[in-house]
């Protein structure tokens, strides 16, 4: 790989490129799902190919092949270094970019490779899955699980002299069961998701997945809608990440700063809520989903402090945005696949726990909402505006929990409500989304 990515270098350099890097990934997956008990499709697929990139005085061109000789890299490094030198002209803002040279090869252990499984275990572990939520209860209309695997080897260099290769390997589970009394219809879902082997699905939690997500379904049939207004609220830890994620975290992403598309643009070393407020990005998590050891820039990864006692103090760099920003990378480039040039991305974020227990979050609250999961949402990121409704839901009467309730949403704007925070709990969940 050292000598692929070299040739694309070297070829992009000599055609004009001041810094071009390479991104050599070979990907397997497998997906299998399983609709009302039948197995509906069993796909095995890989992905493997290079991305490469060129640039100079703030032009970057990207080009990407499956051919893997060393012609078609020198091929391709050549063509993205002529089309940076053709477009330099004609960009709106000239700048350079800099960072360390990093040589480094990491293995990913797994308790569990995913090969000492068969398909046909595999199958069978959906299909147990599937059947668990079926049976559950006569009223489960319909029911779908869907299992994944991905087995990730990643190759990254640049012309600073880096050379890292990772692996990853992400399991997945997912339960989404359809109850039905009369006319009422309600869907759930629920998924587990982290970094690992096969055996991130041999845990309680997961072999139990289908049961969790019926008994859910089914609770939701005898549920009441709530009326639209102003509440106090309480956040389970799901929908609170969910909320930190998209929300706030998108907003933090820094390619966002040069494009203006970002309500935070102006609010770097502000106060945006009280003091207690801390909210993370932490790629160096063990055995979660959005956890690796280097970037896809080669960049070693770290946590990034967000916000801290509620100032706005860290963003998530690539090479770019730290360069034109004057701020150190951080670790935070990626890419859905080599096809892809890597942006500023999150990893695991959320609100850093405090000291609250959950009794007294819901005993505090008096009267309110506490609102569970989440089904759907929007954000716009420029704005800061969100609407996100949670799966499900209780009244909170007198400091207690009553009734659950359904068709819940949360609608709001990130800058007025991280303010108005004024209890955190000390419980910290990470969901697979």
């Amino acid at each position: 790989m050292e000598d692929l990515a070299t040739a694309a270098i070297d070829a992009a350099l000599k055609a004009g490129a001041s810094f071009a890097d390479v991104r050599i990934e070979n990907s397997s997956t497998i997906v299998i799902e399983v609709t009302d008990g039948v197995t509906k499709r069993a796909l095995s697929s890989r992905l493997r190919g290079a991305g490469i990139r060129a640039f100079i005085d703030g032009a970057w061109a990207f080009g990407q092949t499956t051919n893997l000789s060393s012609e078609a890299m020198r091929s391709t490094g050549e063509s993205v270094g002529k089309l940076a030198v053709a477009t330099k002209e004609r960009v709106a803002e000239c700048f350079s970019i800099d960072g360390p040279a990093v040589k480094e090869k990491l293995c990913f252990s797994m308790k569990k490779p995913f090969r000492t499984v068969s398909i046909d275990e595999k199958v069978a572990f959906a299909k147990m899955i599937d059947d668990q939520a079926r049976d559950y209860d006569k009223r489960i209309h319909s029911t779908r699980t869907v299992y994944g695997e991905l087995l990730q080897e990643l190759f990254v260099a640049n012309s600073f002299g880096t050379e890292v290769r990772t692996e990853n390997a992400i399991p997945r589970i997912i339960s989404a069961p359809t109850a039905k009394e009369g006319p009422n219809r309600q869907r759930m879902y629920k998924s587990i998701s982290m970094r690992g082997g096969y055996e991130i699905l041999e845990t309680e939690r997961a072999r139990s997945l289908g049961e969790t997500a019926a008994e859910l379904a089914v609770s939701l049939l005898s549920s009441v809608a709530v009326k639209g207004g102003v509440y106090d609220v309480v956040m389970d830890p799901v929908l609170n990440g969910v909320m930190t994620h998209e929300a706030f975290g998108h907003a933090a992403e820094a390619d966002n700063w040069p494009a203006h598309t970002t309500v935070l643009e102006d609010k770097l070393g502000e106060s945006l809520g009280p003091e207690n407020l801390s909210i993370s990005d932490d790629p160096t998590l063990a055995e979660l989903r959005g956890s690796l050891e280097y970037d896809w820039e080669g960049t070693k990864t770290k946590k990034r402090e967000l916000v801290k006692n509620g100032v706005l103090t860290e963003l998530l760099h690539s090479l770019e945005t730290a360069s034109r920003l004057d701020m150190e990378p951080n670790g935070a480039a990626r890419s859905q696949s080599f096809m892809h040039p890597p942006a500023p991305r999150m990893s695991n974020t959320f609100m850093e726990p405090e000291d609250y227990e959950y009794d007294e979050l819901i005993e505090d609250t008096g009267e309110g909402i506490l609102l569970c999961g989440f089904n759907y949402g929007y954000t716009l990121t420029a704005k800061g505006q969100f609407v996100f409704q949670a799966s499900h839901g209780y009244k909170i009467e007198n400091g207690e929990l009553g009734q659950m309730v359904r068709d819940v949403s949360l609608a709001g704007n990130i800058l007025e409500v991280l303010p108005k925070i004024d209890a955190i709990g000390k419980d910290l969940e990470f969901d697979a989304g």
